[in-house]
């Protein structure tokens, strides 16, 4: 008897921490892949092994009454075999917050509205045919004729600086965001929207650059569609050219019936890295057809010249095959390629969640990093816990 009462009294012990944890759930993905690379690459960077995005998290809920539940969550970055093999790298999305059937409301550090549209519409995410390293203008450089001469000139110093001609390091499209307080509806009928406001996105110590983002979509009976706005404002430099504020739209719709599914997305920026005037249209379509544990897929993007330069276009397409192992593991195969305007430089995978991104040849010229052609062609894994 005394030998029950203990094993009980164990148990209870051992039982309550776990109780207490019933709610906390660990999870993650690894998300791996081995990259060949092609075009105007440098040799160095013929292949390669990537971490792409894989993350590790915990996320939980406490029911405190009937319609009022406390949220978290903490995602970080782990590089599975990569460069930096290890937990590290950037956070992601990590918040608290309130939900119940009014919606959800969080703060913290979350991917933007306009963002989450993106990824809706993206055949391709993380690999080397993520279509981001054509839209999200993150780090794309582009040369124009600011100094007014008729001739596009753009020569650099010893860093790497701008010395006549240019501008360099485009604002970032697809953003995760500290200082971020956001709501998000419920689903009312297949409708469903989402508001953020990011009171400091560029993280300036003066807390000057907010920025807004805003979604709203509508599912029903396989089709869907979705539209974002999102604005970044800038304090006011005094410098002629250089406004106050960016901004940029996106409308993504899709359609999906039996295996079948097709998708498009088209986007807008004004006053793209708060450069008055320059403007330009980015537009994309994609399809995927599933039978059996095989996917095949296919995508396309383009945009156009930035207004006020020239030859700063780009287009990029990607072909892939993906099958699952199991329902938590697949494997795929991706191939993409880039092709660049003579003043824009780019190239396959840069700004997006791939963990390695094609290198420009070096031909011990600045120029020689623009107009660059880039393609790649990867395997790689997918396992998610």
């Amino acid at each position: 008897m005394k030998k029950n009462i203990i094993a009980m009294a164990v148990a209870a012990a051992v039982a309550a921490p776990a109780a207490a944890m019933a709610d906390t759930t660990l999870y993650g993905k690894i998300h791996a892949s081995y990259d060949f690379w092609g075009g105007d690459n440098a040799d160095s960077s013929d292949y390669s092994l990537a971490s792409n995005s894989s993350r590790i998290g915990i996320k939980g809920k406490e029911e405190i009454s009937d319609n009022l539940a406390l949220i978290y969550q903490w995602e970080q970055e782990v590089d599975w075999g990569g460069d930096a093999a290890g937990i590290g790298g950037n956070s992601r999305n990590t918040f608290v917050g309130f939900t119940g059937n009014w919606g959800t409301a969080i703060a913290g550090r979350h991917d933007t509205p306009f963002k989450s549209v993106g990824r809706k519409y993206e055949l391709f995410g993380d690999t080397v045919g993520d279509a981001r390293a054509l839209y999200r203008f993150g780090n794309d450089m582009v040369v124009a004729d600011t100094n007014g001469d008729g001739v596009i000139d753009p020569q650099v110093d010893a860093d790497g600086n701008f010395t006549s001609d240019g501008f360099a390091s485009i604002d970032n499209w697809d953003r995760r965001t500290d200082n971020t307080v956001a709501y998000i509806t419920p689903d009312l009928g297949g409708f469903s929207a989402k508001l953020a406001y990011v009171s400091d996105w560029s993280n300036d110590i003066n807390n000057d650059n907010d920025a807004y983002s805003v979604s709203a979509g509508y599912e029903i009976a396989g089709f869907m569609i979705d539209a974002a706005y999102e604005q970044h404002n800038l304090t006011d430099l005094g410098i002629a050219g250089v406004t106050d504020s960016s901004d940029a739209y996106r409308v993504g719709a899709g359609y999906k019936m039996g295996g079948f599914k097709v998708v498009g997305l088209y986007q807008n920026n004004s006053d793209l890295s708060f450069i008055d005037g320059a403007d330009v249209d980015t537009w994309g379509l994609g399809g995927a057809y599933s039978f059996g544990k095989s996917t095949v897929k296919a995508q396309y993007y383009t945009h156009d010249d930035i207004d006020g330069t020239t030859d700063t276009d780009a287009d990029m397409w990607a072909v892939g095959y993906d099958y699952k192992l199991s329902k938590q593991t697949s494997v795929y195969a991706v191939y993409a390629s880039m092709e660049t305007g003579g003043n824009l430089a780019d190239s396959i995978a840069a700004n997006t969640g791939h963990g390695e991104s094609a290198a420009f040849t070096d031909d011990g010229t600045f120029g020689g990093m623009f107009g660059a052609d880039s393609n790649a062609f990867s395997v790689g894994l997918v396992h998610k816990f």
